[in-house]
């Protein structure tokens, strides 16, 4: 599994922006912009999805910039 596969995907959905990255020695980061008019639900369970589907969802969360709240992809419906 490469970050690349996961940017890809990400950059693919409608109102979604890849605009950063980095990589660690035991983790990936990958910064993403969401337009505000994809509903914050719709939008998480879409990254979950990608995460699931290229199984790199194990220990993986996502970070909500607006409120700081840190979600287990393994928590989102």
């Amino acid at each position: 599994m490469d970050r690349d596969d996961i940017e890809d995907e990400l950059q693919e959905i409608d109102g979604f922006d890849v605009v950063g990255a980095g990589t660690g020695p035991d983790f990936v980061n990958l910064d993403v912009e969401v337009d505000d008019a994809v509903p914050q639900e719709w939008a998480l369970a879409a990254v979950a999805d990608i995460l699931r589907n290229l199984r790199s969802h194990t220990g993986a969360y996502v970070r909500v910039s607006d409120t700081g709240e840190r979600i287990a992809v393994g928590d989102i419906a």
